[in-house]
């Protein structure tokens, strides 16, 4: 008796259910690797998002001014000689200085003026560029950068600049419109500027700074010693 070889073919509606998968799988493919490609990118967007915020949280932290280190200045608004008129610092009886509005209060206050002007933007004498260890106030981070290894090497840039702060103050209910573009003169407001780019995205953060006494504040203990 001759051995019989069975062999075992696909059936028709096997070939078909077999080519309707691959189709399905085909079809979704892209759309799987398109979603986890846009998933990743909004990831690194918001990562790099926090690594901008985080580093404006530092800039922030420091005082407004250089002139806000010297003496006992550091708790007082500076004067902008370039600024709105109506908050500019004037002297007034006891020679206390204050801003228009300000000057009847008690001598002891901790918020009141003084004739120190603010400074130019960028380091001053015995601070090093790029060395932040080195910098007092948050104009010194102008032209600043920080490279993210973790992200391919993306780099946050840093601008700092004077803005306009017209407004009309005399009011008790003002409008106020930020204008972002840069002025050649001293103001109450410096813009801190963080910018990223990601290809071809940009992922910029502002936040200005205003000119109502340094960011840090002393105790009454510390005040009065």
């Amino acid at each position: 008796m001759k051995n019989q070889k069975t062999s075992k073919s696909f059936t028709l509606i096997e070939i078909l259910v077999s080519l309707i998968v691959i189709g399905i799988v085909a079809t979704t493919f892209p759309i799987i690797l398109q979603t986890t490609v846009s998933s990743s990118k909004n990831t690194a967007r918001e990562e790099v998002f926090y690594q901008e915020f985080s580093l404006l949280n530092l800039i922030n932290s420091y005082y407004f001014d250089e002139n806000n280190t010297v003496g006992d200045n550091y708790y007082k608004e500076l004067n902008a000689t370039g600024g709105d008129s109506e908050l500019l610092i004037n002297k007034y009886s006891n020679n206390e200085y204050n801003r228009i509005g300000k000057h009847q209060m008690d001598n002891n206050d901790l918020r009141s003026g003084t004739n120190s002007t603010v400074s130019h933007i960028g380091v001053d004498a015995g601070e090093i560029e790029g060395n932040d260890s080195t910098y007092d106030d948050i104009d010194d981070y102008n032209d600043f950068n920080e490279t993210l290894t973790s992200f391919g090497r993306l780099t946050l840039y840093v601008h700092v600049k004077y803005i306009n702060d017209n407004a009309d103050y005399s009011k008790n209910d003002f409008n106020f419109t930020f204008n972002y573009s840069g002025v050649n003169h001293t103001s109450n407001i410096k813009l801190i500027t963080i910018n990223v780019n990601q290809g071809s995205n940009e992922i910029n953060l502002s936040y200005p700074a205003m000119n109502i006494g340094a960011s840090k504040y002393l105790s009454l203990d510390e005040v009065t010693r």
